[in-house]
């Protein structure tokens, strides 16, 4: 289908869909996108269309007149706005980061974007393509579990932004840590916060001239382990800049905001008050069917490998209160078999615990001495395997959720 934008306006786009710019001229997140000379709309390639997945809506803002062709089974997924889907507010959020950031001498300035909103991660992505624009150097820290758009969930991240973000294909993780969980409840809210820190201390020491680090956060804030969670995160990575999608309606984000501000004088604060009538609210059925595509992407490459079990350590991580650290606490082989395991979803260790591959352990055989896994790795990543660190999701080859390991 052709459809024309006037300008100024904005289309509201649902995915799947596959968009070539034929006439004008577009902004996506801050991406500005211009017609391909060199090919007809027929001949496009993957590499000049603009690919929208399931359950994902990407707004399509006409800086000029522009004309597109549109491949989608849904004419109703398309929806036409006489404005800009991009506030007010956060493009005056953008300029003063940028202007700060120009002017800073203390770098890198740490950028943490909260709320119980789905628009943090889309925030994420404007400020960093905008950022890019003003040739500034920084990282993206994805700290939410069950929503990664880095790598695949279970796991935190961190990469450098070089290229413009539209989707996670246009970001690589540069450093993985293995957390086995999509929710940060019990020990989970203190080794997410403290991994999250040393994946900045690490990206920082290898990237002394970076302006900026952005860290996405996950929307748990409700409840009293919610404002716990967020106050501990707020505290161990220090942000330097807090970006809250502000709602009057829910107490904890209040308290946490005031604490906050109180924990530390000088740091900036900036509250998007405004509801969003644009934004679109995944519901639960949309993430998980996201999970499990994620998941399932990244099995497609996985083949069924046995390994030795000798001196195969199983372990867990658990967080030391009184010495303020993560620990890992070795796991009994016998009481484990004695467990519903059975694809569990894991990580594959050094013994300098050092993530080689992520996997899903099938079977544990202790007369036989070998372990049946699921996953990636070569023979030299093989031999460098001293360690399975459970997680505590159980899922299948497909990505589909199976239940849980407590241990």
């Amino acid at each position: 289908m052709i459809k024309n934008i006037n300008k100024g306006h904005t289309l509201l786009i649902k995915g799947p869909a596959r968009i070539t710019l034929i006439e004008g001229k577009i902004d996506v997140f801050g991406k500005i996108f211009l017609p391909d000379k060199k090919n007809s709309p027929s001949d496009s390639t993957d590499e000049n269309a603009l690919i929208i997945p399931s359950a994902q809506i990407y707004p399509l803002y006409a800086i000029d007149t522009s004309k597109l062709e549109i491949y989608t089974n849904f004419e109703d997924h398309l929806k036409e706005i006489e404005e800009n889907s991009i506030s007010q507010k956060w493009i005056e959020i953008k300029d003063l980061i940028i202007k700060e950031m120009k002017q800073n001498v203390n770098k890198p300035l740490k950028i943490m974007v909260l709320g119980t909103s789905s628009g943090k991660t889309t925030f994420i992505k404007y400020l960093a393509n905008n950022f890019l624009k003003e040739e500034l150097k920084g990282g993206y820290l994805d700290s939410d579990l069950g929503q990664q758009i880095i790598y695949i969930p279970t796991t935190i991240n961190i990469g450098t932004i070089d290229d413009y973000i539209i989707s996670s294909e246009n970001i690589n993780s540069e450093k993985t840590i293995f957390i086995g969980a999509t929710f940060p409840k019990g020990d989970n809210k203190y080794i997410v916060s403290l991994s999250c820190k040393n994946l900045i201390s690490d990206y920082v020491a290898k990237y002394k001239d970076v302006d900026f680090i952005l860290i996405d956060t996950d929307g748990w804030i409700k409840t009293e382990a919610g404002i716990l969670y967020k106050n501990f995160f707020i505290n161990t990575l220090d942000p330097d800049v807090l970006i809250v999608f502000h709602d009057d309606t829910i107490e904890e984000l209040e308290i946490i905001e005031k604490t906050s501000s109180s924990s530390r004088k000088n740091r900036k604060m900036y509250l998007i008050k405004e509801e969003n009538k644009y934004f679109y609210e995944k519901d639960k059925d949309e993430r998980r069917f996201l999970r499990q595509s994620q998941f399932s992407k990244k099995f497609e490459e996985f083949r069924k490998i046995s390994i030795p079990l000798d001196n195969m350590k199983f372990i867990k991580t658990e967080y030391d209160k009184e010495k303020a650290q993560i620990i890992e606490k070795e796991i009994n082989i016998e009481d484990l078999v004695n467990l519903p395991y059975h694809y569990v979803i894991i990580g594959l260790m050094t013994e300098k615990s050092e993530l080689i591959e992520v996997g899903l352990l099938f079977t544990v055989n202790i007369e036989k001495n070998y372990i049946l896994l699921f996953s990636n790795f070569n023979y030299k990543e093989q031999l460098k395997v001293k360690k399975i660190l459970l997680g505590s999701l159980r899922l299948s080859t497909k990505g589909n959720h199976q239940g849980y390991l407590y241990l």
